[in-house]
């Protein structure tokens, strides 16, 4: 058990960033755009029923997110680099031996946190969409969860800059003894 569980928190459960949520509104838009320019009904439709609000919205949208998650996360992440890189660093995961195993390992890992990172995204993505559409306010039209992780993203940045500034001056007003050449202190 520990096996597992012990390291998942190596990588973070969200590695990918907006990247899905934009990529798949990206490929929900498409058709609408492809439909304008050529003007087939076929499009029309499928652009009808893929814009916000209609009914392959939000289905679409999600499993649209799962996909570009999964799949930016081992673009990022390719565990067969981070597994050479830890191998040629000396370096291992307990338990598990350097090489294929510790990629097959990364791999397993990345597999299941992608999950949970493409859980929250797609409640982060869809939340304002499902709140519209249940209550009938437009008020969240603007509002999407990718602002959210923005600002969320930016406040955080924000804060270890300013933590790390505090730090270092903390450390510039500490006075060092300086040794004399005759080996007293002054």
């Amino acid at each position: 058990m520990c096996k597992f569980w012990c390291y998942i928190f190596i990588f973070l459960v969200n590695s990918s960033g907006v990247m899905p949520i934009i990529f798949s509104t990206s490929s929900l838009a498409l058709p609408g755009t492809i439909a304008r320019f050529t003007g087939l009904a076929v499009l029309k439709n499928a652009a009808t029923s893929l814009a916000p609000g209609g009914p392959l919205y939000l289905p679409t949208n999600v499993l649209l997110i799962a996909f570009f998650n999964y799949y930016y996360t081992f673009l990022q992440l390719d565990p067969d680099d981070v597994s050479e890189q830890l191998k040629r660093q000396g370096a291992s995961i307990a338990s598990i031996r350097p090489g294929k195993t510790t990629a097959m390992f990364l791999k397993n890992v990345l597999a299941r946190i992608s999950v949970l990172g493409s859980a929250f995204l797609a409640v982060m993505a869809a939340g304002p969409a499902v709140v519209e559409q249940v209550t009938h306010l437009t008020a969240f039209r603007g509002f999407a969860g990718t602002s959210v992780l923005i600002l969320v993203g930016c406040a955080t940045d924000t804060a270890r800059k300013v933590q790390a500034e505090i730090i270092s001056q903390k450390y510039k007003n500490i006075e060092f003894y300086n040794i004399d050449n005759d080996g007293g202190f002054r």
